[in-house]
């Protein structure tokens, strides 16, 4: 199970480093335990379908804070994993046939994405966390 957390972090900065300059038709909002953070950091949304699968990601290459994750369409969408990393802290909820960490539920309004939930940090600590993401 320790694995999987990786390889989303890993796949997370692969999507970011993609991104390479600022998309202004896109924006980010991300709360931990109801503190927002510095919007300034979650830039260059993106969201990628493949079949079923939606691919969302914002962060910036150069803070290394960012947030992926990936949803299986449906009314409303299903969360399979996420992963937030916000200054000194990353958290990641994973949702598998073989085991979850956390949780999270989603909603799609339009082009923006809502997901909340209860994410586990590297800590082993609970963070509660609201996460919108409006694609181009």
């Amino acid at each position: 199970m320790k694995i999987a957390p990786v390889a989303l972090a890993g796949g997370v900065l692969v999507a970011l480093a993609a991104c390479t300059s600022p998309n202004t038709d896109s924006s980010t909002v991300v709360e931990i335990d109801g503190k927002a953070e510095s919007a300034a950091e979650f830039v260059n949304a993106g969201c990628t379908r493949n079949g079923e699968s939606i691919t969302i990601g914002s962060g910036s290459v150069q803070t290394a804070r960012g947030i992926g994750a990936v949803l299986t369409e449906g009314d409303p969408p299903t969360v399979s994993s996420l992963f937030i990393a916000t200054g000194g802290n990353a958290m990641t909820v994973l949702n598998t046939p073989v085991g979850q960490i956390g949780s999270a539920k989603a909603s799609k309004a339009g082009n923006r994405y809502t997901i909340t939930g209860e994410a586990r940090a590297a800590n082993l600590s609970t963070k509660k966390f609201r996460v919108e993401i409006t694609c181009s």
